[in-house]
């Protein structure tokens, strides 16, 4: 089957990720070329990939090169312009995380893909990520129980934060909230389902218009409860999920060399699962590939998307008379 000709809008630090997952599949694709606004950005970031094709006008890319896919790997403000582009031209797309601003830019991109047929996924790398789907293998053994509750952190010093787009709400939607755990709300659809209830609290600590840190309360339909954190200026970095259940519990830590671990009920000592093989994101550009190759939907859709952006949206408004703290 011939390969996948795709290109990546957007040279910053994820769109070299992007480049960098794609390197890994010569035999599914090819990377037709690069567009940024930031020339430079574009050729320091296509550098190690060759000679392509860079452009300053990601319009311009789409038209001249006409490529199979895209990544688009913008900050949000361009996610819908540039999706309603791809989709208009019938080229698959994937598009990273968040969505977009809002719920209602977010159903706008999944209906420019509806009506064009082209295919839509949306960048919630942490679905491919192996010790997360061994846990939610042992949650579908039933080796843990019925779920009970789910602790998520991502935490870690943004230093480069004050100055970046990410903390431009025009930009981005929002701050950390958005920008990160949008990554914890999916997770935690994936392992406990619909998300039906949100609460949120934020501070920020940073000299920045936006939440720096956040934490939220969240419940599935069938009554999971989930504590989601996440911030931008803790000093020590952490990455980790627990999912504890009526007869055991399971750990995902970002930092450890091995799979999730988990214990049941009467164990002392944990089970380390093995993990070896590409990281999530050469596997979510893998996953990306074949569907476009195969034509089946991708299993991170539409419905994803606007669900978590559904989530995002209700915490935010849970935290409308919420004082944000003291800014440095």
């Amino acid at each position: 089957m011939q390969r996948v000709r795709v290109a990546v809008i957007g040279a910053g630090g994820i769109g070299a990720t992007h480049l960098r997952a794609y390197a890994a599949w010569p035999e599914l694709c090819t990377v037709a070329g690069v567009a940024d606004i930031d020339r430079t950005a574009a050729e320091a970031t296509a550098a190690p990939y060759g000679a392509l094709p860079l452009f300053t006008d990601p319009i311009e890319l789409l038209d001249l090169l006409r490529p199979d896919a895209v990544s688009i790997c913008t900050p949000p403000r361009e996610h819908l312009p540039l999706a309603r582009a791809a989709a208009q031209r019938g080229i698959a797309c994937l598009c990273e995380k968040p969505p977009a601003r809002t719920v209602a830019e977010a159903e706008a991109i999944v209906s420019a893909f509806a009506e064009s047929g082209a295919l839509l996924q949306f960048a919630f790398c942490h679905r491919f990520h192996e010790p997360l789907r061994q846990v939610q293998a042992l949650i579908a053994e039933g080796k843990l129980g019925k779920v009970i509750q789910i602790y998520n952190r991502f935490g870690f010093r943004f230093d480069r934060a004050a100055t970046s787009w990410f903390t431009n709400a025009e930009l981005a939607g929002g701050g950390v909230l958005i920008d990160t755990l949008v990554h914890s709300l999916d997770l935690f659809r994936v392992l406990a389902g619909e998300i039906v209830r949100v609460d949120a609290a934020v501070s920020t600590t940073l000299p920045v218009a936006v939440e720096d840190s956040a934490s939220l309360q969240v419940v599935s339909a069938s009554g999971v409860i989930g504590s989601l954190n996440c911030s931008w200026v803790t000093p020590v970095s952490e990455a980790e999920i627990r999912v504890w259940g009526s007869e055991g519990e399971a750990v995902i830590d970002y930092a450890a060399p091995d799979g999730a671990r988990y214990r049941l009920a009467g164990q002392e000592a944990w089970t380390v699962l093995p993990f070896e093989g590409p990281d999530r994101f050469v596997l979510q550009a893998e996953h990306f590939l074949t569907s476009v190759r195969s034509g089946r939907q991708p299993a991170v859709g539409a419905a994803d998307g606007i669900a978590v952006m559904r989530a995002i949206e209700s915490a935010y408004r849970s935290t409308a008379s919420q004082p944000r703290g003291d800014k440095a």
